[in-house]
């Protein structure tokens, strides 16, 4: 393939091999050691992904039978609904769990680290900055399969960029099963694919267009199937509105690659790395360049919601945080990169800080829902931050994003989890999980709705339901009189409270 000079990378010296591979490595162990913290890291969706899967991997369990059950179908977000339930009949499920959650948040980062290789030929310390972005808003939101996705995206992408003109025919075998597995995985994995791969065809077929027809036919198969499987999806055929953010929160989400818990050093962190790639005069092949280019156009074109699908917009500024590590390479100083360093390590013991706190929100949470029989049904309700300002204030870290997204609406997952009951608010999606709601359950979750604010829950016909979980219940200074007579005070913490409903007196306002 032809270069084109203007846009090739110029950088000093590669690193030496073995001392690169050992900062990769300590880059990783560091990233992943806060897992050891707490059983039950707080990454927002994740205990509702851990109890689905506790239910694919039990489907005669006496309990979780009456309101669960399997539901197999095309569905182009399978990642941890395969791999996870066989591996919690092998280990205990807050171990599986966890051991998960490592591999996933490394995949993202060693494919960083596989594509600029391919693109570059070459190592860098720059590529290692990765460890900034890996926690970023996503992971923390507990987007799995999205994050499993477009670290296997950059993966296959990697290997057709390094392997398309030595191995052609096994790098087209790989690529389409790879697609195929991508598309099971999360759609965007296979749109980062996509994106990765298209630049550098295009690159390849402007210096060889007699080769062009075969070229294109050859890349357009590997999308054949995963298109065919997504036509004939359940969310293929879904209808909804697009929402698209306004200019200004639309500009504030480039903060997302970077979003932690505190929001001085999130802008910190964004400042520094797009100072370094502005000063150090980054490089980058045509390709690459092409990639950040499409994937800022896509992000800005790109709606909120679509399809049912919350945060699409933000899915293409993730995979753009990891790229700015991949796809362009500055010139590093070493003052600067001692700085960058340095950066890692302070956001790492601030994650590492508050997983070890949420371990008492953790303790709490087990200490009031202990009461909770098998087979009882929960509701869920919270004080939100507009009700209770000051309690959310002092509030530990581990319950809010820094742009202020709660990440502990989820955590009732233990209900099913370790106290096999029922609470409305599973992920049963028909278009995005392979679990459904039996009835009367579904009914009964379609008339309570999901979680709810405490000041609305005396309208809530909670007939059918057993007990009352309320989050933040210290932010209310007399639980005895919480829910109008309907309810009785079984427990109490700072973080969660337990209620029994009287359905002699269950009916709503």
């Amino acid at each position: 393939m032809r270069s084109f000079p203007w846009t090739q990378a110029t950088l000093s010296d590669p690193p030496s091999a073995r001392l690169w591979r050992a900062v990769l490595v300590g880059v990783c162990i560091l990233l992943i050691a806060p897992l050891l913290l707490v059983d039950v890291p707080p990454l927002a969706d994740y205990p509702n992904h851990l109890a689905r899967m506790v239910v694919l991997a039990n489907p005669a369990d006496p309990d979780l039978v009456r309101f669960y059950a399997p539901h197999w179908a095309i569905i182009p977000d399978l990642g941890i609904d395969i791999v996870v339930p066989p591996l919690l009949h092998l280990l205990p499920v807050h171990v599986a769990g966890r051991l998960v959650l490592a591999v996933i948040v490394l995949l993202p980062v060693l494919g960083t680290v596989a594509y600029s290789r391919a693109v570059f030929g070459r190592r860098s310390w720059w590529v290692l900055g990765v460890g900034l972005v890996a926690w970023n808003q996503a992971a923390l939101l507990g987007f799995l399969n999205f994050t499993a996705g477009i670290g296997l995206g950059m993966l296959l992408a990697a290997a057709w960029i390094a392997w398309r003109e030595r191995h052609p025919a096994r790098t087209l075998a790989l690529a389409f099963l790879g697609a195929i597995g991508l598309f099971f995985c999360h759609l965007m994995g296979l749109a980062c694919f996509a994106l990765l791969i298209g630049p550098y065809e295009l690159t390849w077929l402007w210096c060889h267009r007699r080769q062009a027809i075969l070229r294109l036919l050859s890349t357009a198969a590997l999308f054949v199937v995963p298109l065919l499987l997504y036509a004939v999806s359940a969310l293929g055929h879904m209808a909804g509105d697009m929402d698209f953010l306004p200019v200004p929160q639309k500009l504030a989400q480039l903060l997302v690659p970077f979003e932690g818990y505190v929001l001085p050093l999130d802008i910190a962190t964004g400042v520094i790395v797009l100072a370094t790639l502005l000063q150090g005069r980054p490089r980058a092949t045509l390709a690459s360049a092409l990639t950040v280019a499409l994937l800022a156009l896509l992000y800005l074109a790109a709606p909120f919601d679509f399809q049912g699908v919350a945060n699409f917009d933000t899915r293409f500024v993730v995979i753009l945080g990891f790229l700015l590590f991949g796809a362009l390479r500055p010139r590093l100083s070493r003052a600067t990169g001692l700085l960058l360093a340095a950066l890692f390590a302070v956001r790492m013991a601030v994650l590492a800080t508050v997983w070890a706190g949420h371990a008492s929100d953790l303790a709490q949470l087990r200490t009031a829902i202990a009461p909770v029989s098998p087979g009882s049904t929960v509701f869920l309700a919270s004080v939100p931050v507009r009700e209770a300002p000051a309690y959310w204030a002092h509030a530990p870290l581990g319950r809010r994003l820094s742009s202020g997204l709660r990440l502990d609406g989820h955590m009732a997952a233990l209900l099913p989890i370790e106290r096999r009951a029922w609470w409305p608010m599973l992920f049963d999606n028909d278009s995005q999980q392979p679990v459904t709601t039996r009835e009367p359950y579904r009914a009964l979750a379609n008339r309570v709705g999901g979680e709810i604010d405490s000041d609305a829950l005396p309208k809530v016909d909670l007939c059918g339901v057993d007990y009352v979980l309320l989050l933040e219940a210290g932010a209310i200074p007399d639980l005895d009189q919480f829910g109008n007579g309907r309810l009785s005070l079984l427990t109490r913490t700072d973080f969660a409270a337990l209620f029994r409903v009287d359905q002699r007196k269950c009916g709503g306002t």
